[in-house]
């Protein structure tokens, strides 16, 4: 039933939810990585892998698995990747050893991202035109709210018992949203062809490819950190394991202060803003490196990086689809998807750096790698400004020559 004749509110809450469980499973192994390690017999540094993993396979099998489902019914579609999800979590749980959690973790990636890509074609199912944007973003919201709550809660239950009933956990509650999903949502018949290889030619507009570069290295610098950072809050600032599920909370929070903040410098010129904001998130991390010696300065430039985390979202995500609507209309759908592409090649790459970094030096240095990102990213942005520039002043030549041409006709 419609409310207020502008959306449907139990399946808008169910993909809430859904995308929630999501977020959760993509970001708990932060949380409890260390656990992770211990019990497999590995070095935090392999078990890290496991998130770079997760990332390149998300990026990579999202868009094809997509595509290739497009024909089908999105309503059965949904429901049977749902299943998968809640299977590749069960793996998960049982996986008797580090390959076959590896191998757990990349199908979980590819049907997460497909599961988010399929549920977001449902908004113009549940909700009208005017309302269809505000449903959007409360689907995407699930994400940032696992941070708050699903990551810490997860990382509880971890210590109350082991990692592995974290993920039993994760699959009993996706039961739960599967049941939601089949009574709710609308069964909308077929979805519309999307011919992905067509679209592929918008990969060769520089604008884009800076954008993606700036996205990947903006991410990559955060997560060289971030995928280190619960050891690292445990071993290198001394904070009691106990304590780490309430910072992670905290944490949570200005990650959704970030999100926030992104959308406000989107209108307020967008990637024109990005530089001073990719300078910014290099300080603080290389202030990881001086904090170190204090728990207090350590854990509040913590913060801070958490609030530069997600500024870049809503600016790149603009330009993804200008740049789309202005080159090539038809790439429009390939073009949504650049973002969070580019943001999971990012964690992919930043994860395996920070493996690399605490393997061979002290665990603060990871800091540095993550600001030798943070200034490529800028870099990427300052050159993608200027081609952006040069185009503008083409336009202005090509439109002030048609006016001049039509005055002397």
């Amino acid at each position: 039933m419609a409310v207020g004749k502008n959306y449907s509110l139990l399946p808008v809450f169910t993909l809430v939810l859904l995308s929630f469980i999501l977020g959760t499973s993509e970001f708990i192994v932060v949380g409890i990585l260390s656990d992770i390690a211990q019990d497999i017999g590995c070095s935090i540094a392999v078990a890290g892998n496991l998130i770079s993993f997760f990332a390149f396979a998300y990026a990579v099998g999202t868009p094809f698995i997509t595509a290739f489902l497009s024909p089908f019914n999105r309503y059965y579609t949904l429901l049977g990747l749902t299943v998968g999800f809640i299977f590749s979590n069960i793996l998960c749980a049982i996986a008797p050893d580090y390959f076959i959690l590896i191998v757990a973790r990349i199908i979980t990636a590819i049907i997460s991202g497909t599961i988010l890509s399929v549920s977001m074609t449902f908004s113009t199912d549940i909700a009208s035109p005017q309302a269809q944007a505000k449903v959007i973003s409360w689907i995407f919201s699930g994400f940032s709210v696992s941070s708050i709550f699903g990551v810490p809660i997860g990382t509880l239950i971890c210590q109350a018992f082991n990692w592995r009933t974290t993920f039993i956990t994760l699959s009993i509650f996706s039961v739960i949203i599967l049941l939601m999903l089949w009574r709710f949502l609308p069964n909308v018949g077929k979805g519309a062809k999307n011919n992905l290889m067509s679209q592929f030619s918008l990969f060769k507009s520089v604008r884009i490819q800076y954008g993606m570069l700036m996205v990947i290295c903006g991410a990559a610098g955060s997560y060289v950190f971030y995928t280190f950072m619960t050891p690292f809050i445990i071993q290198v600032l001394q904070v009691p394991a106990m304590e780490i599920s309430l910072i992670l909370s905290i944490f949570g929070i200005s990650t959704i202060i970030s999100n926030l903040l992104s959308g406000r410098i989107a209108g307020m010129g967008g990637i024109k803003k990005m530089p001073i904001v990719y300078c910014v998130q290099a300080i603080c991390l290389i202030a990881i490196f001086i904090t170190s010696h204090s728990t207090i300065l350590g854990l509040v430039n913590i913060m801070v990086i958490g609030i530069m985390m997600y500024l870049q979202n809503a600016p790149a995500q603009l330009h993804f689809l200008r740049t789309a609507k202005l080159e090539k209309p038809s790439a429009l759908s390939l073009a949504s998807a650049l973002n969070p592409v580019s943001f999971n090649i990012g964690i992919a790459i930043g994860s395996t750096l920070g493996s690399l970094i605490i393997t061979f030096v002290e665990m603060p240095y990871i800091g540095v790698g993550g600001a030798i990102f943070a200034f490529f990213a800028m870099f990427a942005n300052l050159y993608l400004l200027k081609d952006m520039t040069k185009m503008s002043k083409r336009s202005s030549s090509r439109l002030s020559d048609l006016k001049m041409n039509k005055s002397n006709m």
